[in-house]
C-alpha cells in the first residue's frame, strides 16, 4: 500500500516537472519570435544608431540615372596642335591618345595645399582640364591623382586607363612631369533612366558587409561612374555611389544593382606605373628624322628622366 503512494508520487513529480519544462520552452520560443519580429522591424538608422555610427547629411536629390557608354578619346589634329602650343612643356602624345609632358620649369606645390589650390594650379596648363576633379595626393608615390568627369560626375578608378591624369612630383614635392588619357564623349545606354537605390542603402550594404563598423563615421557620400564593363575598347559604367568613410576610406557601390565594388585604391597606381613604363621606355629607341641633332638629344633626355622617376616610384610600390 505504502509502495502504492510513493510510485504515485513519482508519476504526478515527473508530470508536474514536464508541464514546466512544456513552458518554459513555450516561453523561449515566443521570446525569439519576438526578437525576430523586433529586429525585422528595426531600420537601418537604428542600427546605425545602436552601433554608435554617424552619417553625414544625406539630402541628395538624385533618384535615377543611365548607364554611360564611352570609349578612349583619340586627340585630333587641332587639339593636337592646342597641346603644342602650351607654354613651357615639352610634350608627346603616343598613340594619339597618351600625353606624356615634361615641365620646363618644375611647379611647387605645398603640403597644405588643398584640393581647390591644386586644381587651380593645374588646370590652366592642362587640355581640357576643367573636365578633370581632383581625388587625392599618394603621399608615398608622390602623385597628385585627377579623375575624368562625365556629365560632371566623376569617373572613379578606372583600371583601363582612360580619364587619367597623374602629376608626377620629385623629392622637393615639384610636378615635374605628368601624363593624361581622356574618354570620348558619354552616351545613355539601355532602356533610359534606371532607379537609383539611396545613399541609406548603399550605406546599409557596406553595413551589412561588416565594412563599416562600431563607432565609425560617414563622412561624404557623392555619386559617379565605376567601370561596369569593357568589350573591344567600349566601356559601360554605372551610376555609383562613393561612400567616405572617416574621412580616409572609400567604398564604391553600384547605384542601380547595389553591388559593392571592389577597391583597387592599392593596386591602381602600381598598375598605371608598369604601363605608363611599357608605353614611354620604345620612345627611347625611335628616331625622328625631322628634328636636328639637339632636339633629338634634349629628348631623349626629357625620356631618360621621366623614365627614372617611374622607375624608383616602382621599386618603391614593389618594396611596401
Amino acid at each position: 500500500m505504502q509502495w502504492g503512494h510513493i510510485k504515485t508520487l513519482f508519476i504526478l513529480s515527473f508530470l508536474i516537472l514536464n508541464v514546466y519544462l512544456i513552458v518554459q520552452f513555450v516561453q523561449k520560443q515566443q521570446e525569439a519570435d519576438l526578437g525576430i519580429l523586433f529586429s525585422q522591424e528595426t531600420t537601418i538608422e537604428d542600427q546605425l544608431a545602436a552601433d554608435n555610427i554617424t552619417i553625414t547629411d544625406l539630402d541628395m536629390d538624385i533618384e535615377e540615372a543611365t548607364y554611360v557608354l564611352a570609349s578612349q578619346k583619340e586627340f585630333n589634329e587641332s587639339e593636337l596642335e592646342q597641346l603644342s602650343n602650351l607654354d613651357g612643356q615639352f610634350i608627346t602624345v603616343i598613340d594619339d591618345n597618351f600625353i606624356v609632358s615634361q615641365l620646363e620649369k618644375p611647379v611647387p606645390v605645398s603640403e597644405d595645399s588643398t584640393g581647390e589650390e591644386i586644381s587651380q594650379l593645374v588646370k590652366s596648363n592642362i587640355l581640357y582640364g576643367e573636365e578633370f576633379a581632383f581625388w587625392d595626393w599618394h603621399e608615398e608615390l608622390n602623385i597628385l591623382i585627377f579623375f575624368q568627369q562625365i556629365e560632371g560626375r566623376t569617373v572613379y578608378y578606372n583600371e583601363n586607363g582612360p580619364g587619367l591624369l597623374l602629376l608626377y612630383l620629385n623629392e622637393k614635392n615639384e610636378i615635374t612631369h605628368y601624363t593624361q588619357t581622356m574618354l570620348g564623349e558619354g552616351e545613355p545606354q539601355g532602356s533610359g533612366s534606371k532607379s537609383l537605390i539611396q545613399p541609406i542603402k548603399a550605406i546599409e550594404a557596406l553595413y551589412n558587409s561588416h565594412d563599416l563598423l562600431p563607432n565609425e563615421e560617414v563622412t561624404d557620400v557623392d555619386i559617379g561612374y565605376y567601370s561596369r564593363l569593357i568589350e573591344e575598347g567600349e566601356q559601360i559604367f554605372a551610376p555609383t555611389w562613393n561612400v567616405v568613410v572617416n574621412g580616409e576610406r572609400n567604398y564604391f557601390i553600384n547605384a542601380i544593382e547595389g553591388i559593392i565594388f571592389s577597391n583597387v585604391d592599392e593596386e591602381f597606381l602600381d598598375n598605371i606605373i608598369d604601363e605608363t613604363l611599357e608605353k614611354v621606355e620604345p620612345l627611347m629607341n625611335d628616331e625622328d628624322e625631322d628634328n636636328d641633332e639637339d632636339d633629338d638629344d634634349g629628348e631623349e633626355e626629357n625620356y631618360h628622366s621621366f623614365i627614372r622617376m617611374l622607375e624608383e616610384k616602382q621599386q618603391f610600390e614593389k618594396s611596401e
